[in-house]
């Protein structure tokens, strides 16, 4: 069910459906594990391959595409596998027009297939050297031959937005008379405008039995993937092949976090995904992608910047209504809204050692910041303590400041308390021994754990994290540091996410320090403390 308070939607779209072939309800196909890990440079580890998939399952995806069993071993024991994990997504495998590969898919156990053949006068005659008549052929029979194993068979004409209307209309036509029960129109290369995309889907809508489920596959070369997705289903189409974080091929597929969010809030389509497994989901994938790709600062929904203001107007609203700037929440994607303050506006307030209460009040005044009395005490020891090292406080570092002090939890909030913390680097191996106070049952417990890295911070925070695990078993999602402003004394600035693994609960926390060590020491311990708080709730 839709929550409205979540969502801030056009008036004039609940005229436009009445004129639009949408459908009652919105599949997703996931295609990450086979589209998605053809991104140059990405390959998914067998055991990353079945955690992605069974987040997916835990998502709502309806169809998981598994893989290409044919193509390698390593993909047929993942497709085998998959399978075998008894979800309550279907589990399907690709195979060309091919005896082998049909073979390959029902050898790997999956529960439907999808099968495939180029229609494309280029692809034809470049590619498959075969006549259209050779083509129709071939999807009589290996389509007839799927049927014969499975009730579920998806046939897709390769390179489809590139190929005659009419000839591609025949095409879908042969499978379904031989077996097909789902038809795919393919973007491959991704150079169709949205208008025409949605007119050849509705030309295929209007011919093919209505018992048919047609999907779109739309790759993103021109940046349309996602708005031919939506053109598809505006015109008959009740099927989207997505990718989670858009990956795929060249500049990738249709983004499975757009696709769905525009569909279920601006469409209101019903679907069966879980929105607030979207931003972990899309996570635990940038953590398989080994930093080679991730998550863009202004990638639409999910993207650091997604849920960010900075314009003085629009931070002035959202203090007094989160929902004056933001189309959706994004609690709704499963982002918990984060704690920090954000920068609303420039002050020409300077601080510094000499500074007294009152600056610092008014400072925080034109920022429409308001703290507690602890906090206002903690920035302005800060402050002086920055400014007695010969400093002025710039704009940048009394912001860095201010957030890092408004992120704090409350002392009878903290669960995770830093009680000791030993370095040793240099010519030696850095180590790292670190002792927590840690809260259970209204208790503290001390614990104590050493452990080496490749620096000293590394050697921190696994040390802090083994403390942390027989309670919790934690992954590092993300860790940036920032220079807050130039110079070999500049305030160190270090952001984290971190996932419970039990949970899937994702938490953001910062902390600033001259010292880079414990600036990540403390960014570590907020986030724990944060990850304790929601299970104690």
């Amino acid at each position: 069910m839709i929550e409205k308070k979540e969502i801030s939607v056009s008036t004039m779209m609940g005229k436009l459906r009445k004129s639009l072939h949408l459908p009652d309800k919105a599949y997703f196909f996931d295609t990450t594990l086979r589209d998605g890990e053809q991104t140059p440079g990405i390959s998914f580890t067998h055991e990353e391959k079945l955690s992605i998939a069974q987040a997916l399952d835990k998502l709502g995806i309806d169809i998981i595409e598994a893989g290409f069993p044919v193509i390698s071993e390593g993909d047929f024991a993942a497709c085998k596998d998959i399978a075998q994990l008894g979800l309550d997504s279907e589990v399907m495998g690709l195979a060309r027009m091919k005896k082998l590969d049909i073979d390959k898919v029902i050898e790997a156990d999956m529960d439907s297939i999808h099968v495939f053949i180029a229609t494309s006068d280029l692809h034809m005659k470049e590619k498959l050297r075969m006549s259209k008549e050779e083509v129709i052929e071939s999807i009589r029979e290996n389509v007839s031959y799927a049927n014969e194993h499975y009730d579920q068979v998806l046939f897709s004409a390769e390179d489809a937005t590139r190929s005659d209307l009419d000839f591609l209309i025949q095409a879908n036509q042969t499978a379904v008379d031989h077996g097909a029960t789902r038809v795919n129109i393919p973007d491959t290369v991704g150079t169709i405008s949205p208008h025409a995309f949605g007119y050849i889907v509705r030309k295929n809508y209007e011919t093919l039995p209505k018992d048919i489920r047609i999907a779109v596959h739309c790759h993103n070369d021109f940046g349309l993937a996602v708005a031919n997705t939506i053109a598809g289903f505006e015109n008959g189409a009740s099927e989207a092949q997505t990718t989670i974080m858009g990956l795929g091929e060249r500049a990738g597929n249709a983004s499975f976090e757009e696709t769905a969010m525009s569909l279920y809030a601006l469409y209101q389509v019903p679907m069966n995904i879980n929105t607030r497994l979207i931003f972990p989901t899309a996570k635990l994938v940038e953590s398989y992608c080994g930093g080679k790709i991730k998550i863009g600062r202004l990638q639409p929904l999910i993207g650091q910047n997604a849920f960010a203001h900075e314009s003085g107007i629009h931070a002035h609203a959202m203090i007094k209504n989160a929902r004056s700037y933001e189309p959706i929440t994004p609690e709704l994607i499963g982002i918990k809204r984060s704690d920090d303050v954000e920068q609303i506006v420039r002050s020409s307030i300077k601080l510094g050692k000499h500074s007294g209460g009152h600056a610092l009040k008014a400072k925080l005044e034109d920022l429409g910041i308001y703290t507690t009395e602890d906090q206002f005490k903690n920035i302005f020891e800060h402050v002086k303590s920055f400014g007695d090292k010969g400093h002025e406080v710039s704009e940048e570092d009394f912001l860095a400041i201010v957030k890092d002090v408004m992120g704090e939890l409350p002392k009878e909030e903290q669960f995770v308390i830093l009680d000791e913390l030993t370095v040793l680097t240099g010519s030696v191996t850095p180590t790292s021994t670190v002792r927590l106070k840690i809260r259970n049952n209204g208790d503290f417990a001390s614990r104590t754990a050493s452990s080496v890295g490749v620096g000293p911070v590394d050697a921190s925070v696994k040390a802090i994290v083994k403390c942390f695990e027989p309670m919790n078993k934690i992954q590092l999602l993300d860790y940036n540091i920032d220079a807050v402003t130039g110079g070999t004394e500049a305030l160190g600035h270090v952001s984290i996410e971190l996932m419970d693994v039990e949970t899937n609960n994702i938490v953001r926390s910062s902390a600033t320090h001259e010292d880079i060590v414990m600036s990540s020491v403390l960014a570590l311990l907020k986030g724990l403390n944060k990850i304790v708080k929601v299970k104690s709730v």
